[in-house]
């Protein structure tokens, strides 16, 4: 009797041992499927993907996917002079705002004195035996509101918004990392700071975003 019992567990132990063994086989099978796939997949997409070191050659996307470069070599050329003038009216545009603040500051300046008051720093007013004391800045203040909706603010906002478009675009066109496109970028900076660099009052601007 306890000979058959033992027979019985035999055969139900080794049962489990093939079980676990199959099963075992099964997913390490599967576990290495999916490696090679997942290996295959990541090669894919290196190969496809954006290269993240500077190279040359031409087949770009810059930008957009209306503006492709691929197997035209005359397309690339023109894109680079596109891009090298663009970066040469961002420096101008830098000095048109500059020239425009310019321009504000000084028509605001002339409306304060033809509008000085009796005492050029400040006005003394007795009231209950004390001095009041009223600061020339006061009107500008209240006409803070007037300044916010003016003409020359809301150009000054939009060439803002102008400036901040074309330095990110040009940052973009810059991680293509096409030595080309990046050096079309950088000669156009270059040539455009040489023509307006000299006639800005800051040479650096410290509200850029990118250089």
């Amino acid at each position: 009797m306890s000979h058959d019992i033992l027979q019985t567990t035999t055969q139900i132990m080794n049962k489990l041992v093939d079980t676990t063994t199959k099963c075992t086989k099964h997913l390490n099978k599967d576990l290495v499927d999916h490696s090679a796939h997942a290996l295959n997949s990541n090669d894919h997409s290196l190969h496809d993907g954006m290269v993240m070191t500077f190279h040359g050659g031409y087949d770009e996307v810059i930008l957009f996917d209306f503006w492709k470069t691929t197997d035209s070599l005359s397309i690339f050329i023109v894109s680079c002079i596109i891009l090298f003038v663009m970066a040469a009216l961002y420096e101008g545009l830098k000095l048109l705002r500059e020239n425009l603040a310019r321009a504000e500051m000084a028509k605001r300046r002339s409306q304060n004195s033809s509008n000085k008051p009796i005492s050029e720093n400040q006005n003394l007013i007795q009231n209950n035996q004390e001095a009041i004391v009223i600061d020339q800045n006061e009107a500008e203040l209240k006409s803070y509101s007037a300044r916010l909706l003016s003409k020359a603010h809301i150009v000054q906002s939009l060439l803002h918004m102008l400036q901040i478009t074309v330095s990110y675009l040009l940052m973009l066109v810059f991680m293509t990392y096409n030595s080309w496109l990046c050096l079309s970028v950088v000669l156009g900076a270059g040539l455009g700071y040489f023509l307006f660099g000299l006639k800005r009052i800051v040479a650096v601007d410290v509200n850029e975003h990118c250089h």
